[in-house]
């Protein structure tokens, strides 16, 4: 009632108010409520019946935690005094006349006015539990000021009257009391208490501007409601019926094959060979753009975990007529330019290692989430630059070409790389977007997981040998031998080790010098080595 909570300012108030004021009320069922009405289950948001200190909430946090894989949905009917109709569902409702009569309220509603002949309705209806588990996270912390935004999964209702039904009786409890009805009836009676007291809410102007809202657009409707009211709220998110059809008409065109499909693959294939043997990034990034491959592995990794074989066949195939189709053109590029040069941009791509599987999964996380969320989708075309599916395979087409296993080996282990990662954890995003249920995805997943493991074999001895070769070009990056200064250190892992080193002396140096270097590099290692030099002069 905005009065004093100590008992002897409170009596002091009482005796020495002269004055009386006229509030607004809210009753539930005809009956008063003087703090707050909890509908349902809300369970982790009921005030305590003393404050509790941070410590206490966190052991209460904890303990509500068990309830959460228990909760379910149920289904509301709302309904205002202009006959304003509101189907949905819900775990619980929490219902105050002023946001300070109720912790959560306190946080979540931002404007309110006193004597207005309104009350404040907040809705709760998450459809998962972690998305619970977090919003209860967030509210330990403490806050001086309501939060800006909503959460996506509370409704709001400003209303001075309000008709709540159900099929069946709805427990729920009114200043802590317990009660069960079909229709909870909630109305506010202006004027309707008369307080011979000092109280804020008497002190404040009068809000009898404020104006009705019912923010529910984003709170259960339709399918969706039906869902939840039938199940036990999913640990996971899990995608709506409409969100599932539109996604699935999407990957399901992505998995065909088409000339469109076929002719981006050829013009990517091509201006990616000539990016790499003009050492250009630029041209090689544009290729990437142009390539369309991360479409229909997307389908394929989305048709894993729904374990639709007629999306895997199809999105198979399709990956592998543009890899062919990639190949090819490379190979056939390779052939026409009378040129065998290994450029920077091709050796690059010759040593995949566990970075590159890396990139791979998060490019992979990056599509699926971009292919379900209709709003990012424009991000696919930095999800095809980041994971850089064409480059290796054109590197693997010059490789043909050039009839060189170790350059097509390499590159095409690199192209395999990004294939699996992007496949496998595509999957597990759709799969935590609620896409696929695991029991449904297991299969396909464990068997991308093993080719994964696979392909983590060679990268793993790939990552090894690039470590050991950091070790070596670190000990002798900016060493001195005997006044001469070793710079551009490379080191290629060999029998014996292979350095190149570019030595800086202040004078020129004699065969028997750098033989002495030598001997001295291989005390250093502890290995025998094969020593290329580049001598300067340093005046």
């Amino acid at each position: 009632m905005g009065t004093s909570g100590k008992l002897e300012e409170a009596v002091k108030e009482i005796l020495d108010s002269k004055d009386s004021h006229r509030l607004d009320f809210l009753f539930c069922n005809g009956k008063p409520v003087f703090q707050a009405v909890n509908i349902g289950d809300v369970f982790a948001l009921t005030e305590a019946p003393v404050k509790r200190s941070f410590v206490q909430e966190v052991v209460n946090f904890l303990k509500n935690l068990k309830k959460l894989p228990s909760l379910t949905h149920r289904s509301f009917r709302l309904s205002s005094d202009e006959e304003k109709i509101v189907l949905t569902s819900a775990l619980g409702m929490i219902v105050v006349e002023h946001p300070l009569n109720s912790v959560v309220s306190k946080r979540l509603i931002s404007k309110s006015a006193t004597n207005d002949g309104m009350f404040h309705v907040l809705i709760l209806s998450p459809q998962n539990v972690f998305e619970l588990f977090w919003f209860l996270l967030r509210s330990l912390m403490p806050r001086k000021k309501p939060m800006d935004v909503l959460p996506s999964f509370i409704g709001q209702i400003k209303a001075p009257y309000l008709k709540i039904e159900n099929e069946t009786a709805i427990d729920f409890t009114v200043d802590g009391l317990k009660n069960s009805a079909e229709v909870i009836i909630l109305e506010v009676k202006q004027e309707a208490l008369l307080l011979k007291q000092k109280s804020i809410y008497a002190t404040e102007e009068n809000g009898g501007g404020e104006k009705k809202s019912f923010k529910t657009e984003k709170l259960p409707k339709g399918e969706l409601r039906d869902e939840l009211t039938k199940r036990k709220l999913p640990i996971l998110p899990r995608a709506t019926t409409e969100e599932f059809q539109e996604l699935f008409k999407v990957l399901r065109e992505n998995a065909k094959v088409s000339s469109p499909f076929v002719v981006m693959m050829i013009l990517s294939a091509v201006i990616a060979t000539f990016g790499l043997f003009g050492n250009s990034s630029p041209v090689i990034i544009g290729a990437m753009i142009l390539a369309p491959i991360i479409s229909p592995i997307v389908s394929f990794s989305m048709g894993m975990v729904r374990y639709d074989t007629n999306m895997l066949k199809k999105g198979i195939i399709t990956i592998l007529i543009g890899t062919l189709v990639a190949l090819t053109f490379a190979a056939v590029v390779s052939l026409m330019i009378p040129l065998k040069v290994l450029t920077p941009e091709i050796d690059a791509r010759l040593s995949p290692t566990l970075l590159d599987l890396g990139i791979a999964v998060a490019s992979g996380i990056a599509a699926a989430y971009a292919h379900a969320k209709e709003e990012i989708a424009k991000s696919l075309a930095g999800v095809a630059i980041a994971v850089a599916l064409v480059p290796p395979l054109a590197v693997a087409g010059i490789g043909i070409g050039w009839w060189s296993w170790e350059v097509f080996s390499g590159a095409f282990l690199l192209y395999l790389t990004n294939m699996a990662g992007i496949i496998l954890f595509a999957g597990i995003t759709f799969l935590l977007l609620g896409f696929a249920p695991f029991k449904r995805a297991r299969m396909g997943l464990v068997y991308t997981l093993l080719i994964v493991i696979l392909v983590m074999i060679p990268l793993s001895l790939s990552f090894n040998r690039i470590q050991e070769e950091a070790a070596f070009t670190n000990i002798l990056e900016k060493a001195t031998f005997d006044k001469v200064v070793l710079r551009n250190v490379k080191v290629r892992l060999g029998t014996p080790l292979r350095v190149s080193v570019r030595l800086v002396g202040s004078s020129s140096l004699k065969d028997e010098d750098i033989k002495r270097i030598k001997n001295e590099i291989e005390e250093e290692l502890g290995e025998e080595i094969i020593l290329e030099v580049v001598t300067a002069i340093e005046f």
